[in-house]
């Protein structure tokens, strides 16, 4: 697994950096993690680990928290959403099967445990989130059922961010939430052009979206989008081609999702993600559209 830390190095590395504090416990009881750095101004957000299997988006997330304050923001860095899931993938080395490793300690797709806003329904697409517990996109038996999920929209409606980055892996896109209105898309429009601005060394990520095609799936991004009127967009690092140019057949899982050699990654993500974050500020915040809600719809 070199060079990627473990848990425990990875919150005391990000302890380091700022104001830390537990905001919950993962189903086995790790602590889940919320880092501050002082400043002025909206409160933005990055995350990363909600794949226990995506380790690079964790050491993009923990850049970020080495660049230091955000100007004209408060920066909040949750670094690890799935302790469980993180975990796990390291004591096999990474060396299991993906919809294991991805999900929580119950075999949760924690990136599809969130409400669906807008009253939508579930779509029987197969990376949409589904029923089934085998499946590598298990939704799990009801909205924010999982203690991680449950514990981060409890911390994000106490005080909902003006922006959220969702660092994942590994299609080297930007998936922006889902939204019909045209200002909305503009919006995002300009935060990824932000974002492919700031990348060095890469043509520039691109932005998978579509207002005809596009489906609720109980996505994180969705979610804050929706019901905290916050702008969100999952990033997905390291791209699918560098990920085959690495291995023609990667020997495990772990090194399909994540690079031999995080470093370039980081140096060209990290700044981006602060870039996207900044431009941002320069926004205003989402309005809410009717329909949007916080309760909690049954599957």
């Amino acid at each position: 697994m070199q060079p990627y830390p473990t848990l425990e190095e990875v919150h005391s590395r990000a302890r380091e950096r700022g104001e830390a504090r537990v905001y919950g416990t993962s189903v086995e009881g790790r602590p889940l993690l919320a880092v501050d750095l002082p400043g002025e101004g909206p409160l933005v957000v990055v995350t990363a680990g909600l794949h226990g299997i995506e380790h690079i988006g964790v050491q993009v997330a923990l850049a970020v928290l080495d660049a230091g304050p955000l100007p004209g923001a408060r920066l909040r860095v949750y670094p690890v959403l799935n302790p469980d899931g993180f975990a796990r993938t390291h004591a096999v080395g990474g060396a299991g099967r993906v919809r294991e490793l991805r999900k929580n300690a119950r075999g949760v797709d924690l990136n599809r445990n969130f409400p669906l806003p807008w009253g939508a329904h579930p779509t029987r697409m197969p990376f949409a989130g589904g029923s089934d517990p085998d499946s590598a996109t298990y939704r799990g038996p009801a909205p924010l059922s999982e203690p991680e999920s449950s514990a981060l929209a409890t911390d994000l409606l106490a005080e909902p961010p003006h922006a959220s980055i969702n660092l994942h892996s590994f299609m080297g896109t930007l998936i922006a939430a889902r939204v019909w209105h045209p200002s909305d898309w503009r919006g995002y429009t300009a935060l990824c052009k932000a974002f492919r601005s700031a990348q060095t060394g890469v043509l520039g990520y691109p932005r998978l979206a579509s207002p005809l095609f596009d489906v609720f799936t109980g996505e994180l991004e969705d979610w804050q989008h929706h019901v905290l009127c916050c702008w969100s967009v999952c990033v997905e690092c390291f791209s699918l081609g560098e990920s085959l140019r690495q291995h023609a057949r990667a020997p495990t899982g772990f090194w399909r999702f994540n690079p031999r050699d995080p470093a370039p990654v980081v140096a060209r993500d990290a700044p981006a993600v602060r870039a996207m974050l900044e431009a941002a500020l320069q926004l205003d915040r989402p309005p809410p559209r009717a329909g949007a809600s916080v309760s909690l719809p049954a599957w």
